[in-house]
């Protein structure tokens, strides 16, 4: 059994984690050889690639569904977007900012959708506000808005390409991208947050968190739990009361680039990294999905294929 790499070669976090798997047998997988069905002997996969691409999504699930433990979860990761999000955060009692979910709206889609009600978004959420995707990432489509008159006409021109957010700014004093590994592993990195992937992670001076860091640990594991997810970064910050927000609860491929994080926190990365896929390797535990999964997976490989 191996650990298949499904990534770009040259990516320098991916290649630190294989220099601490040194006792498994690693490969690449490349993206252009992949069908399905298959039979492949990965037992678990570093997925940092599918989101990018349809089939190569189709293609991990396919392999977990029979057997492979994909980091991060397939499923998981196709269930989860910022309306999700906040549901799960709601239930867990985690605070987060006062969101709104408006309507996509396509004139050719052949039935009516409403416009939404801005005496109702105008009564709940105060001006400025952000405007955002519900599945977006990136910084992409993000936007601070200063009046009703301006979300209207951005909502206008976004509303029959995206199912559009509405979202009450905090004002923060203080603001953590938090790793979280594994489900249990829990790393708070100042930020200073920025678009354009001109974000900066600094050395963390947690004790403006002190009072709040248990409970945010506490539901930052619980989140990860319950969403099934091994790699992710959540946003945390605090408002000028010292309250917590969640502003984002999941990344689907958060980035770690070498040079932009201290080193200690990036090697502290690297290690629970390397940690959690040697341990989903040399156990039996499988990906959650819906799905009844039953079956046995080499009969099922080898009857579909005597089909094609």
């Amino acid at each position: 059994m191996k650990i298949g790499i499904l990534d770009l070669e040259d990516e320098e976090f991916t290649r630190d984690v294989i220099s601490g798997l040194r006792e498994f047998e690693t490969e690449f997988i490349s993206p252009r050889q992949q069908m399905i069905p298959m039979q492949e002997d990965y037992k678990v996969i570093i997925d940092r690639l599918s989101f990018y691409n349809k089939y190569l999504r189709e293609y991990v699930k396919y392999l977990s569904l029979n057997g492979t433990y994909v980091i991060n979860n397939p499923f998981a990761s196709d269930a989860t977007n910022k309306i999700m999000d906040m549901n799960f955060c709601h239930e867990l009692g985690i605070p987060c900012p006062k969101t709104i979910v408006l309507p996509q709206i396509d004139e050719n889609q052949g039935f009516e959708v409403e416009e939404p009600d801005w005496d109702f978004v105008s009564g709940n959420i105060k001006f400025p506000c952000i405007l955002k995707p519900y599945n977006g990432f990136a910084w992409d489509y993000v936007y601070t808005v200063d009046s009703l008159n301006g979300l209207r006409n951005l909502y206008d021109s976004m509303k029959s390409s995206h199912v559009l957010l509405v979202q009450e700014m905090i004002k923060y004093r203080e603001y953590y991208r938090t790793f979280c590994i594994n489900k249990k592993d829990v790393l708070f990195i100042k930020w200073e947050p920025k678009p354009g992937g001109m974000g900066k992670c600094m050395y963390s001076d947690l004790g403006p968190i002190r009072h709040v860091k248990d409970t945010l640990t506490e539901w930052t594991v619980e989140l990860h739990s319950r969403l099934d997810i091994d790699l992710n970064v959540v946003e945390w910050c605090l408002d000028k009361k010292g309250t917590p927000f969640m502003i984002e609860a999941y990344n689907d491929i958060p980035d770690i680039i070498k040079g932009q994080i201290p080193k200690p926190y990036y090697e502290w990365i690297v290690e629970k990294m390397v940690e959690c896929v040697k341990e989903k390797f040399l156990s039996d535990e499988r990906n959650r999905t819906v799905f009844n999964t039953a079956i046995n997976p080499k009969s099922f490989i080898k009857e579909l294929s005597n089909n094609i």
